[in-house]
């Protein structure tokens, strides 16, 4: 065995012996003060570099010590290293997954907005209230969900000439009653946040008007989190591992909806119930899906739900179609709502959801912590 390759096998056996306590995404501070973020070594191509330079027959001066003193802890038996934070390549392989909380989809939704009905106080504690101003008026505008203690997922159109995102309501379930109750159990008040950074997609109305209609809210403070009331939806990063179904398995499965939209069948008549209200409704490829979404380039960017008569209406945009993993142990957001017919609840007529899964990357990308 060469020297720098035993070299190397010591500097991995110092890493893994050692005990310092930190996880995959957390803020770091190398040796000279810099900061940097916690991660496998694999996902830092500076230090990644180093580690390949040091296998080489003319390793660089000091390269053995910069390395040993990036170590920042481990995952299981991976040793971490701090990266520096100037590397966006780094940055946005590190942070964006590991800002996921791995707490996400818990609900008291066991058995499960048009002919739907109250939801549960329990059911969804993801759910987020949109508050806006429309031609200067204050109002509620959409719905959206809640994916990290920092970020809500919503529509982009929610967000549009006419309205400006301004805040988001956390843990709400029926507007006019504060706390809100259910079989002795009291929840704690809505929390109301200020949004700090609305993030669209770079190609929304593109080449569509209708397409890529998908939206980050980045939050000026994080939401307090709460074991049944306030818990964020996971994302289907991962559709086998983590739900145990592929996208092509939607196709006929019932998924749940929610909001405080219209409950009116005509979109010009605007009736809002003050308690959430939630629906299921099956995801299909019927005839009026395919023509709805024949002007987007790839069919796969959006999911068709409904079609019996119950629908997501008016006032319900930006709020998620929900799926199950196989045991039932777990939410994940699939949908969001974006648009449908004129008139709500149509037999034969489906609601249009953007995929998350298709979007589920560019999510990713855009977290910061």
């Amino acid at each position: 065995m060469t020297r720098p390759q035993v070299m190397v096998m010591v500097i991995v056996q110092v890493m893994v012996m050692a005990s310092v306590d930190a996880q995959s995404g957390t803020r770091c501070i190398q040796n000279k003060g810099q900061q940097g973020m916690c991660g496998p070594i694999t996902t830092c191509p500076p230090l990644l570099s180093l580690l390949r330079q040091l296998r080489s027959r003319n390793p660089p001066k000091n390269g053995s010590q910069t390395l040993i003193s990036s170590f920042c802890g481990y995952e299981g038996s991976i040793p971490l290293v701090c990266c520096p934070v100037n590397s966006s390549t780094a940055i946005s392989q590190i942070t964006g997954r590991s800002l996921l909380p791995s707490r996400c989809g818990i609900s008291l939704l066991t058995q499960q907005i048009i002919d739907g009905e109250d939801a549960s106080l329990l059911a969804w504690p993801w759910m987020v209230l949109l508050r806006g101003r429309t031609r200067g008026v204050l109002t509620w505008t959409c719905g959206g969900v809640l994916i990290s203690e920092r970020y809500v997922l919503t529509a982009a159109h929610c967000n549009d000439t006419t309205t400006t995102l301004e805040s988001v309501r956390v843990g709400e379930h029926t507007l006019n009653i504060n706390p809100d109750c259910e079989k002795g159990v009291c929840a704690p008040a809505p929390q109301d946040i200020l949004v700090e950074r609305i993030i669209s997609h770079p190609d929304y109305k593109k080449p569509c008007n209708k397409c890529n209609d998908i939206a980050l809210l980045r939050l000026s403070r994080p939401a307090v989190l709460n074991p049944i009331h306030v818990v964020p939806i996971c994302l289907p990063v991962d559709l086998k591992q983590q739900m145990g179904i592929t996208e092509d398995e939607f196709l006929d499965k019932h998924a749940w909806a929610a909001g405080w939209g219209s409950i009116s069948r005509d979109s010009s008549v605007f009736i809002r119930l003050d308690t959430l209200q939630q629906v299921q409704l099956p995801i299909t490829n019927s005839e009026s899906c395919e023509i709805m979404r024949s002007s987007y380039p790839d069919p796969r960017m959006v999911l068709c739900a409904g079609g019996e008569g119950k629908d997501t209406c008016s006032g319900d945009s930006g709020g998620p179609l929900t799926l199950t993993n196989k045991g039932n142990t777990k939410h994940f957001v699939v949908g969001i709502t974006s648009h449908g017919p004129s008139e709500c609840g149509i037999t034969n007529t489906q609601g249009i959801y953007t995929n998350v899964h298709y979007y589920v990357q560019w999510i990713i990308d855009n977290l910061q912590p």
